[in-house]
């Protein structure tokens, strides 16, 4: 199956017009649900920054930033800069109007594609959090071969994104009562995950689910949301 690239720009770009009618955190979360909202975050940021090192004056790439629900994190925590990448121009201008208003001036929204974007600079910390999932096999390599342009020695790379729990799993314009609209989506392996990072240089430091099994937020069978930790070997 191929993802129709289209529909999930218009799906995201739809998500942005809901920024004045829903908790900011919902608008790419995609939780609204105010009490799952709410456990969502918390065990969310405990598990994802306890991956992380300390993000005090860190240099951070976040792919697929959406609105910077995460790079706002980052800059609380005392990063230095937060290059927020998202394809949406509407997510960006979302940000943006956060990012002003929170007086966040270390985070920095930039338009383009996550696989398209391309810099020589090299960063602490490389977050990619709920990219791959709406994306075709091709997309997902070629983050993953750019990648190491990022990287150095010292690089932590966290992944949080929906992973198969047994075989892949693909939902094609399938229509989500949750979110009342359709919604197409592919969950891979960790398997393939591990495998693919391995090619490009970087091995899996540890990885687990982020919510333990019975949570309310594990809502589908075939799948969970998982992190990794990965480490860059290459030179």
């Amino acid at each position: 199956m191929a993802i129709d690239q289209a529909d999930v720009k218009k799906f995201w770009d739809e998500r942005a017009k809901t920024y004045q009618d829903m908790a900011f955190e919902s608008v790419a979360g995609l939780e609204q649900d105010p009490d799952n909202l709410k456990l969502k975050i918390g065990l969310e940021c405990n598990k994802v920054f306890d991956y992380l090192p300390d993000v005090t004056g860190k240099r951070i790439l976040d792919l697929g930033a959406g609105v910077g629900q995460w790079a706002f994190r980052f800059a609380e925590r005392g990063a230095h800069l937060v290059k927020a990448v998202e394809y949406s121009a509407d997510l960006c201008e979302v940000g943006r109007k956060e990012a002003r208003d929170r007086g966040a001036d270390q985070v920095n929204f930039v338009v383009s594609p996550a696989e398209d974007y391309v810099e020589n600079a090299k960063y602490d910390i490389v977050y990619i959090s709920g990219l791959f999932v709406n994306m075709n096999d091709d997309q997902v390599e070629k983050i993953a071969t750019n990648l190491p342009m990022f990287c150095d020695a010292n690089t932590c790379v966290i992944l949080r994104d929906g992973m198969a729990r047994e075989k892949r799993y693909e939902l094609n314009k399938a229509f989500s009562q949750h979110l009342q609209t359709e919604y197409s989506a592919i969950y891979r392996t960790r398997e393939t995950f591990i495998e693919m990072f391995a090619r490009n240089g970087f091995t899996v430091s540890r990885d687990e689910n982020v919510f333990d099994e019975g949570c309310p937020l594990n809502k589908y069978p075939e799948t969970r949301l998982h992190i990794y930790e990965f480490r860059y070997d290459g030179t």
